[in-house]
């Protein structure tokens, strides 16, 4: 990992209940590693990650303990029923998040690229913006590159539609940055995603499957 000052934190949230898929989903083997080691790695791998903070449910360390490294931090989320924009605030308030940058992914996008990162960091510093989101064929994805400047908005806001309410109020100031890679916008959420997940055409085909249903007209 790089230590520029430029370069961000990753905040990976996974203190969820997994209510859809009825176990721990982070947990559950997906091939030969768990799914939270998956994500895991492409932000290891990322040459313009600072350090990862990984938010986890109360009581969880000793499960999660394994995973610790000196760049790898655990942190835990004393009341996850609360949403994921308690997990956020956790991170945010851990001392290796102050003043930083900072990515935001829910640890079940297991198949983001560390390259994709990179490009995201380059291109916040490259923009001077406030905000920057990859996209797939318009469908918004993970990670989040969020600047320092707006750590506050998520103390203050966020109660009722999360992370939304951020960036609605920055929109101008927020690039989206088109990528070629579905997987930004592949998640786990139930059984049936963990069993398509190892095989790229099946989860490239419900990204598909987003993508198409965003296009469809709203009915008013």
């Amino acid at each position: 990992m790089s230590t520029l000052k430029s370069d961000p934190v990753a905040i990976v949230l996974a203190a969820g209940d997994s209510r859809r898929m009825g176990q721990d989903k982070l947990l559950t083997m997906l091939g030969k590693k768990r799914v939270i080691e998956h994500t895991l790695r492409t932000y290891r791998k990322a040459q313009r990650v600072q350090d990862i903070i990984l938010v986890i449910p109360p009581g969880a360390e000793s499960t999660y303990e394994p995973l610790r490294s000196p760049t790898l931090h655990l942190v835990e989320n004393p009341d996850p029923t609360r949403g994921m924009i308690s997990s956020i605030r956790v991170g945010l308030d851990c001392g290796w998040a102050q003043e930083r940058n900072f990515l935001l992914t829910p640890g079940d996008v297991p198949f983001v690229s560390s390259e994709i990162v990179d490009q995201i960091v380059t291109e916040f510093v490259t923009r001077r913006c406030k905000v920057v989101l990859p996209t797939y064929k318009g469908l918004g994805g993970h990670p989040g590159l969020f600047s320092s400047d707006l750590r506050e908005d998520f103390f203050l806001r966020g109660d009722t539609n999360g992370t939304r309410e951020i960036l609605f109020r920055h929109q101008r100031e927020t690039v989206r940055l088109h990528v070629h890679e579905p997987d930004v916008c592949f998640d786990i959420d139930t059984a049936e995603h963990l069993a398509m997940a190892s095989d790229p055409g099946a989860r490239w085909a419900r990204v598909m499957d987003m993508v198409e249903e965003k296009r469809k007209p709203k009915l008013r």
